[in-house]
């Protein structure tokens, strides 16, 4: 990938991401659901598209190191709503593993830190249609196994996971195109914000900056 596409790439994840947290704003519009959805398969697809292609790979966006703090990060706060949802269904096995901190994963060995985060992703498969009364969601599902994949992969070992990205393989510039085309829609049909909620709509219009670095 170019930096420019890296850059873009980076402004979709804050979208998508910044969506998430936000929902209860936007939720009653069944039309954002599908942008955000569509959003985050394409940002899949470009991560897994961008891990075939060698070119792309050397220059895909985040370290070692950052992948592993990102996946720390990502699988802390995880764990806050794994262990709560333990605690609720009196489920003291699952308990049992959740509770651990994004430092707790930040010093963790290499080798701990695969084992680990991937028994908490199969937990997330597992228990996933319980968890999204929780704010878990299959994309975010998604996006972490893409990441732990790209970290596996900077580390020379093979996937553990297959992607189920909802678009075939396509050229990466497509790819870029087609989200484009949805951020487009996605800023129109959100303006409305723009009055009723602007706190809100600002900080939609921050996520959708294109930081160049």
């Amino acid at each position: 990938m170019t930096q420019s596409q890296i850059n873009k790439l980076a402004m979709f994840q804050a979208c998508n991401q910044y969506l998430i947290e936000n929902q209860p704003v936007w939720d009653a519009i069944p039309v954002v659901h599908s942008y955000r959805h569509k959003l985050s398969a394409i940002q899949l697809a470009i991560k897994e598209t961008a891990l075939e292609q060698d070119a792309a790979q050397v220059h895909i966006s985040k370290s070692q190191i950052e992948l592993k703090n990102s996946i720390a990060d990502f699988m802390g706060i995880t764990d806050d709503s794994f262990e709560v949802y333990a605690e609720d269904t009196n489920n003291a096995e699952l308990l049992s593993v959740a509770s651990n901190s994004v430092s707790d994963y930040k010093r963790l060995p290499n080798e701990e830190f695969e084992i680990k985060v991937k028994n908490m992703i199969d937990n997330m498969e597992k228990y996933l249609p319980e968890m999204a009364d929780y704010g878990f969601t299959p994309d975010q599902l998604e996006n972490v196994k893409a990441d732990f994949n790209q970290y596996q992969e900077k580390r020379g070992k093979p996937r553990a996971y297959k992607i189920s990205s909802r678009i075939a393989t396509q050229n990466l510039k497509v790819l870029f195109q087609d989200a484009a085309v949805i951020l487009t829609k996605m800023d129109k049909v959100l303006r409305r914000f723009q009055l009723t909620d602007p706190s809100f709509y600002n900080g939609y219009k921050a996520a959708r900056l294109v930081i160049n670095s």
